[in-house]
């Protein structure tokens, strides 16, 4: 379940990296700037769900009394929905389909690992018996009726008998490009990105987004060694028909080419204009900030409809946020699969057509003892008595620690009483 959570923020954030990069940085020509902006988003996007702020929020008095205004403030455990016809087949079922999910998404994940290990093992075996020449300064492998010349890490592969020397001048100073600045790391992290992200489209644009800067970096340097536009851009035109090498490498000649002109003819981007690239540093500071309030589980809970609850367990402060929470043996996949083996749905409260949701709220003390569990959000006697029941039968846990200390721990677990269709 944490992972499943883990990676939900990370499509989230490449989702809204996108719109928010296309929306201020596409149109740029400061390439080198917008590498770093690409590569950043990677970054922040797979490590900002890591980190917590949530001890320095509850820290400031003012957004402490914010955050519990009204609150139950505890770690809030996934919703456990019993049905009044689960039998051993049917949660075998309701256990099975998210585990049937993240089978298919490994296996996705793991197929896509495989055909990059494949690709890249193929690419330095050709490498590998390739013959090299010394060619205008620059160690070349040579690879007959190539006609889409591509560097890989610090290996340019061409056939110098297709081009006139000032084509191959042009080549030879776009692919060193590639190589001197290792635009193959980027490619290859673009390509585990959607490995990892294989369902999202917009992890795919992104990479997209990568691979067209890397080319326009690399097209801004030539131009910039003097050669002309205009020689070089038909010569572009001339190989355009030709299909790309290699997926994994930066080739001479890629798709959208168009675009790579019109980049070219574009007039350059004012050095003012890098300050609007600082308007990372507040998105990313958002993105920082909600996620340690989901860490915290400040979302509304059920008022209590009793007394509230005690402070303390026996004469010792329980703490709702902690630096290392307390941990069910087998997790919180363990934690689900007991309670599904344990909760019961009592027959009279099914016979009278009653259902909806429990929630109780526990402490797991410094030993990892369950105690101190109520009801915070009843439903009727019977039904909030078999929450209770089953809660106070928790095996012990190992008890979370703050500071290095164990300590005691708020938990609240909301249990749906469910009547299926049939009933």
């Amino acid at each position: 379940m944490e992972f499943v959570v883990y990676l939900f923020k990370v499509n989230i954030a490449l989702i809204l990296f996108y719109g928010f990069y296309r929306l201020f940085f596409q149109q740029d020509t400061l390439f080198v700037w917008k590498r770093a902006i690409l590569l950043l988003i990677l970054f922040v996007s797979f490590f900002y769900p890591l980190g917590d702020i949530s001890r320095l929020l509850l820290a400031n008095s003012v957004m402490r009394n914010l955050l519990e205004h009204e609150l139950w403030f505890s770690y809030k455990l996934p919703e456990l929905i019993v049905t009044a016809s689960s039998t051993k087949a049917g949660l075998l079922w309701g256990i099975s389909l998210p585990a049937l999910s993240l089978t298919v998404y490994a296996g996705m994940v793991c197929l896509l690992f495989i055909r990059t290990m494949i690709q890249t093992s193929v690419l330095l075996y050709h490498v590998g018996t390739m013959k090299r020449i010394r060619l205008q300064g620059r160690n070349i492998c040579v690879s007959p009726g190539l006609t889409t010349p591509y560097s890989f890490f610090h290996w340019i592969v061409l056939d110098p008998s297709q081009y006139t020397e000032q084509e191959l001048a042009e080549i030879l100073v776009h692919e060193e490009i590639h190589v001197r600045q290792k635009h193959s790391i980027d490619t290859l992290l673009a390509e585990m990105v959607c490995a990892f992200c294989w369902f999202n489209p917009f992890a795919w644009l992104m990479k997209r987004e990568i691979r067209m800067n890397l080319e326009f970096l690399a097209d801004r340097l030539v131009l910039d060694s003097g050669y002309e536009a205009e020689d070089y851009q038909f010569h572009l035109l001339r190989l355009s028909y030709h299909k790309a090498a290699a997926k994994l490498t930066n080739n001479f000649n890629v798709s959208l080419l168009k675009k790579r002109i019109c980049m070219m003819n574009k007039k350059q981007t004012a050095q003012i204009g890098l300050y609007k690239y600082a308007l990372l540093i507040p998105f990313v500071g958002m993105l920082v900030f909600f996620n340690s309030c989901l860490n915290t589980d400040t979302e509304k809970s059920a008022k209590v409809e009793t007394a509230p609850p005690a402070q303390s367990v026996n004469g010792a402060e329980i703490f709702n946020v902690v630096e290392v929470p307390p941990v069910f043996p087998g997790g919180e996949v363990g934690l689900m699969n007991w309670l599904q083996e344990n909760v019961q749905y009592p027959r009279e409260e099914a016979a009278k057509g009653n259902q909806g949701r429990v929630v109780v709220r526990f402490v797991v003390t410094d030993k990892g003892k369950v105690t101190n569990a109520e009801v915070v959000k009843n439903l009727t006697p019977v039904l909030d008595q078999e929450a209770l029941r089953v809660v106070q039968t928790l095996p012990d846990w190992t008890p979370g620690k703050q500071d290095g200390k164990a300590v005691n721990v708020y938990y609240t677990l909301p249990i749906m009483f469910k009547l299926s269709s049939g009933n």
